[in-house]
């Protein structure tokens, strides 16, 4: 299977400013699912929200899945006959995984841009306690 990734649209907007603690949800949704010739057309909406009310980046896109003329009626098949609200559980956990590795990293450039924290947790480095840390790792630390 091939999945390939274009973003058709990106918005992001600061209402406030970011005061005391802000909570971020990060949410992947599949809009539609539809046959292109032999790949599934996969519609997706990310969206980052940043409560309360202090901003929202929202990106839409599309995602083309190559794989066999089966499996590809297959996914189209289980989408419209689940009301158009689910994928088999194997396809949804791949599709979700490449929109939030893809879209995760967007957030964070577009965040950073527009002045709202991470939406992700960005690792901090602390050097308390550096000599305790080092022990025994002599052989890869320097």
């Amino acid at each position: 299977m091939k999945i390939d990734l274009k973003y058709t649209e990106i918005e992001a907007k600061r209402f406030s400013e970011a005061k005391g603690r802000v909570n971020v949800s990060n949410n992947s949704t599949i809009t539609s699912v539809t046959q292109a010739g032999d790949k599934a057309s996969i519609d997706f909406v990310f969206t980052s929200s940043y409560e309360p009310n202090v901003g929202e980046i929202r990106i839409k896109g599309n995602i083309r899945v190559s794989d066999s003329k089966e499996n590809v009626e297959r996914v189209v098949k289980e989408w419209e006959e689940s009301g158009q609200k689910n994928l088999s559980t194997d396809m949804a956990e791949d599709i979700h995984n490449v929109i939030i590795s893809n879209c995760v990293i967007e957030t964070v450039i577009l965040a950073r841009e527009i002045q709202l924290p991470s939406p992700v947790p960005i690792p901090r480095i602390s050097m308390k306690g550096k000599e305790k840390s080092r022990e025994g790792t002599e052989s890869y630390i320097r």
